[in-house]
């Protein structure tokens, strides 16, 4: 299906060096994993954003010396906005302005923290939003993990600070303050720490229900041949047969 130049994905991407990974990241789990754990969440949603096929992607990427492209993300490379000004609210609104001045109407930023973000979550983002209507999805932090928009409504990104602490709550204030509706998508989680990468390392390690069926299959089919044994007992038994076995005769 036609990707529709009307809809915009933002996601914005930095390589994967220790010393590119965010503070938080770092403190929970140490610079080296820290960005074992950042590649694979941007990995995970990369694929959960090329693979969205109502919207146009649009890549922020602060490239390095040592990854001046992104083929350690995608062989194929994508292709992305070049990063000129490396703070990180700074970057976020040149990313969705530029999704607009290229045609988009609609424009969803995607947090690559929040593994658990669903395809279905970002078409009713795209569904909800207009000129009168933002999209916020919250963490269980207080966090965004989504925020959909038009152009008309940047100006809740036009005051700095929006990006810290419980930004999902403070962005829903200001889209209130400017007198928008607020359309909320289903709350998750963000990896922040161990207990939260956990929950995410058990939940990609679930069996899709077509191997839960494969293995619930040969208990099932335990009874049916019970009845069979069954059924030959009770005809020896009535013919006076010995049963035969599988022993070698001496």
């Amino acid at each position: 299906m036609a990707k529709n130049r009307d809809n915009s994905i933002i996601l914005l991407v930095d390589p994967p060096e220790a010393d590119r990974i965010s503070s938080e990241l770092k403190t929970a789990f140490g610079p080296e994993r820290a960005a074992h754990v950042n590649s694979d969440l941007l990995a995970a949603a990369y694929k959960l954003a090329k693979g969205f096929s109502e919207a146009i992607l649009i890549i922020s990427y602060a490239k390095s010396l040592r990854h001046p492209d992104l083929t350690w993300l995608d062989p194929e490379d994508p292709g992305f906005l070049e990063v000129k000004r490396h703070n990180f609210e700074e970057r976020l609104q040149d990313a969705v302005k530029l999704a607009f001045f290229t045609g988009a109407k609609k424009a969803v930023l995607m947090n690559h923290l929040s593994p658990e973000l669903k395809s279905e979550w970002i078409y009713q983002a795209f569904d909800s939003v207009n000129d009168k209507t933002v999209a916020i999805g919250a963490n269980t932090d207080g966090t965004y993990y989504l925020v959909g928009l038009t152009q008309p409504n940047l100006k809740i990104f036009e005051a700095p600070g929006f990006s810290h602490g419980k930004s999902a709550e403070t962005l829903a204030e200001r889209a209130r303050r400017n007198k928008l509706n607020v359309v909320n998508t289903p709350e998750t989680y963000s990896v922040t720490g161990e207990d939260s990468l956990l929950k995410w390392m058990e939940s990609k390690e679930t069996l899709p229900p077509i191997f839960q069926e494969q293995r619930a299959q040969p208990q099932a089919e335990a009874p049916a041949q019970e009845q069979k044994k069954h059924h030959r007992r009770q005809k020896h038994a009535e013919t006076g047969e010995l049963p035969q076995t599988d022993k070698p005769q001496s």
